[in-house]
């Protein structure tokens, strides 16, 4: 993992995750950190030809000139914030390469363009927010880019979260997983302090041969990591996710995005009320795709 992909709106939440990623530096022997900051672009009313009103009350004309000058202003005092954080960034990590870009467009798009193009092997995001399982799950603002981003992204709570994670879990559905899924999961426990990954599924029958095969051929796919299986049985996937991070002190937590597995449906069903879990710990979050 030698290039990371950081996205930052200049919150307190987009700071302390950068922070926290750089912690991995040693280990991963980290060359390069890219800080990115994306401003959506204004949205634009066509005037109405009858003199009418716009949305929300709205004139039906519009400044377009003024609009271009309040962008352009807005991108300026972006792009200072940024040079003065790469400055004391460079300060603090001197072996790292940190650049930094500001740019108009969709979040989504434009890190995944970023990434595809330079080949940052990790995107760094903070999250904000009281339920933070939530907003990973869901989504708020910035988080609904997170099932359009295509590489692995490790999400970072605003509780401190200072230490490097030494016990990490990978939340199951006992799919398995594809080889770029694997390779991604390698790279990324690679030279971290931890020794065995704990792989939980949640409400899964151990007894039944199925379930059996499908852990025994995600142990194989996963031996390198020493991967030991747990069964948990909750009311809820979230709950029962909940008390086993709490129960065997798991310091980060792994989501494998299937379009049709239990993660690809919680980033999609609207269970906020189902979720009662202020997390403190960062998720990683890899797609398994082809």
């Amino acid at each position: 993992m030698k290039k990371i992909l950081a996205l930052t709106d200049f919150s307190e939440n987009a700071e302390h995750a950068i922070h926290y990623a750089m912690r991995f530096v040693p280990f991963w022997q980290t060359a390069e950190l890219a800080l990115l900051h994306v401003y959506e672009p204004p949205v634009l009313f066509q005037a109405d030809p009858s003199g009418g009103m716009g949305p929300e009350g709205t004139s039906g004309l519009i400044n377009y000139t003024l609009m271009a000058e309040q962008a352009a202003t807005l991108a300026e005092s972006s792009r200072e914030k940024l040079e003065a954080f790469k400055t004391e960034l460079a300060a603090r990590y001197p072996s790292v390469a940190i650049t930094a870009r500001v740019t108009e467009g969709f979040l989504g798009d434009m890190a995944n363009e970023l990434s595809e193009k330079e080949g940052y092997e990790l995107i760094v995001m903070g999250i904000t927010g009281k339920s933070g399982l939530e907003k990973i799950l869901i989504g708020s603002n910035a988080v609904k880019a997170i099932e359009s981003l295509h590489s692995p992204l490790l999400i970072v709570p605003p509780q401190p979260a200072n230490a490097l994670p030494d016990k990490i879990a990978l939340a199951s559905d006992l799919e398995l997983l594809t080889t770029s899924g694997i390779g991604q999961l390698e790279q990324f426990m690679n030279g971290l302090p931890v020794q065995e990954l704990q792989m939980v599924t949640i409400n899964k029958n151990p007894a039944d041969p199925v379930n059996q095969e499908r852990i025994s051929a995600l142990k194989a796919q996963l031996h390198l990591l020493n991967p030991v299986a747990h069964f948990v049985q909750a009311p809820h996937v979230e709950n029962g996710l909940e008390h086993f991070v709490t129960e065997h002190h798991i310091s980060l937590l792994v989501f494998v995005h299937h379009e049709r597995s239990f993660i690809g449906q919680l980033f999609h069903k609207s269970i906020s009320k189902q979720i009662a879990w202020n997390t403190t710990i960062p998720v990683l979050r890899l797609k398994n795709r082809l």
